[in-house]
């Protein structure tokens, strides 16, 4: 049964949007060939070059740096603070130089873009078949000539009379329009992989760095790109969606004009499954309309050769066919690039050395409060003094602060999670400190936790209560064989020395350490026993 060409066209509408652009103009009236467009564009590429440049310098130093730093840790040595602070800042010198050169860049594309779509959208509102001068020199799918002298038989598809012949001014402006994008779409998706590739290389520095300040820039330039690459994502969606309905309606309505069904038949078979093949990629790299290109182009390539075929036009079919062959696969495979902001805190456990670990040539760090982030401390005392060290029994690392009254106030560890306080909170219990509180850091804020569960007011979050188990092992050391049963039998589970041996946990319920108990006991173990500890 004979198919309509519009029944078709609304399957493909499913899937790609009809975006309306023809970039036709009277050479005299052209804005593209405008001293400002032409301006423009130079010097997007000579800001282009100039931020390439920087950056290489950038990257230079940073290797120079990491070789010699590499070369000091060998000899077991570290950069002196003096070092870093220069290698940082001129690093961070030249970072902000190539945002900045990118910034500018950016801002020139968003004015060429916006001439673009002025210049398409003036000519939206004319229905004169004008050919582009340009058309010559930016056409890389066939050879062009002016459509004044064109000929039935050229080797230039869309040149061809019978096409001309066939539609109104109109529709054969617009065809000339997406025959004029396509020749473009190549430039387009080398400037996609270029963003691309420079998205990625950025991430991985900003993985890389030790330093928070270059990690602050690199994040910066990492989303400007971010946003760059989707501007011309959407250009190539937009575009692309145009050339693919643009050239399926004006061929599709000769083919029907003309009673060719059958390749309007099989055509229509074969832009279903590409859509079928679309939908099922999509998601799966960073730019679906970069996909939708590469997948696409082909299908578009064979219906076009087709085409020329069926109405016997031998020279643009030839053409078609060996620009098809010598055309290079277009990689879309890029994977999704995900950037995380990373928060530079130091987690640091709590551990029991010397008392005199810190002293006057290494005294007690000020405590630091992260801006963005949580962390958890262990308060161990208010004091209107500095205390001895002695008095904390060689705990590591310490922290001090002064609060508003002037007191000094002594925090223990770093922790990421509350679970982790908790069991350091115990720990520091069974170590002889009489009320450790749990103390929690969040976006520079602090709540004490311990304090907030007595609050009256019932707003503070209500820190963990209840019992709590311990597993204690009177051994002076733990041999290969018992450290197979406790990481066996109580993964994860936290071991830490004491004065009388070594205890294993916590858990939750008095049932888990029993069954740890019962197992340590039927291995030999006679000084084994099971510690109930009440959370306040």
């Amino acid at each position: 049964m004979k198919k309509s060409i519009y029944a078709f066209l609304l399957l493909v509408a499913s899937t790609f949007t009809v975006v309306a652009m023809a970039q036709l103009q009277e050479p005299e009236n052209d804005i593209r060939q405008s001293t400002e467009y032409i301006a423009l564009h130079e010097t997007e590429k000579r800001l282009a070059f100039s931020e390439d440049s920087v950056r290489l310098v950038a990257t230079d130093i940073r290797n120079q740096f990491k070789s010699y730093t590499d070369s000091l840790r060998n000899e077991g040595l570290e950069p002196t603070e003096e070092e870093l602070s220069r290698y940082t800042d001129r690093i961070l010198e030249l970072e902000q130089e190539a945002f900045d050169l990118l910034t500018e860049r950016g801002d020139i594309i968003a004015r060429i873009n916006a001439m673009d779509q002025e210049w398409v959208m003036s000519q939206m509102n004319s229905s004169q078949p004008i050919v582009d001068e340009t058309l010559a020199q930016t056409d890389t799918l066939f050879e062009n000539s002016d459509l004044e002298s064109v000929t039935p038989a050229s080797r230039n598809l869309v040149e061809n009379i019978c096409i001309k012949d066939a539609l109104s001014g109109e529709d054969y402006a617009e065809l000339l329009a997406a025959h004029t994008e396509d020749a473009e779409m190549d430039a387009l998706i080398a400037e996609y992989t270029n963003i691309y590739n420079r998205m990625a290389d950025t991430a991985e520095q900003y993985l890389a760095t030790d330093s928070e300040a270059e990690a602050e820039e690199l994040f910066t330039q990492y989303h400007t790109l971010v946003d760059l690459a989707e501007s011309v994502a959407n250009k190539i969606d937009s575009r692309w969606n145009h050339i693919l309905d643009t050239k399926y309606f004006a061929y599709g309505y000769i083919l029907e004009r003309d009673h060719h069904y059958e390749l309007l038949d099989s055509s229509s078979m074969e832009f279903t499954t590409m859509r079928r093949e679309c939908a099922r990629e999509a998601g799966y790299y960073a730019s679906d309309a970069v996909m939708h290109y590469a997948m696409g182009r082909p299908t578009l390539r064979k219906f076009e050769y087709d085409f020329a075929k069926t109405m016997g036009l031998e020279m643009a079919a030839d053409s078609i066919a060996t620009v098809s062959r010598e055309a290079q696969e277009v990689e879309y495979r890029f994977e999704p690039i995900t950037l995380e902001r990373r928060l530079f805190i130091d987690y640091q456990p709590i551990t029991i050395g010397r008392t005199n670990y810190y002293r006057e040539s290494n005294p007690i760090p000020e405590l630091k409060v992260y801006e963005r982030g949580v962390i958890y401390r262990i308060l161990l005392g208010e004091f209107r003094n500095k205390q001895p060290m002695t008095l904390f029994k060689g705990v590591q690392p310490l922290y001090i602060t002064r609060n508003d009254e002037g007191h000094y106030l002594y925090y223990a560890g770093g922790f990421a999670t509350r679970l982790e306080a908790d069991e350091a909170q115990l720990f520091l219990k069974e170590k002889g400190f009489k009320s450790p509180e749990i103390c929690r850091w969040q976006d520079g804020t602090m709540t004490n936790l311990t304090v907030a569960a007595t609050d009256s007011d019932g707003d503070a979050e209500i820190p963990m209560v209840g019992k709590r188990y311990m597993v204690k092992i009177g051994v002076e050391s733990i041999d290969d064989t018992l450290n197979t049963v406790l990481t066996t039998e109580a993964p994860g589970k936290r071991i830490s020395k004491t004065s009388s041996g070594f205890t294993v946990g916590t858990f939750d319920s008095r049932d888990e350490a029993e069954m740890l108990k019962t197992t340590l006991t039927e291995g030999g173990e006679t000084s084994v026993e099971v510690i109930e500890i009440e959370l306040n």
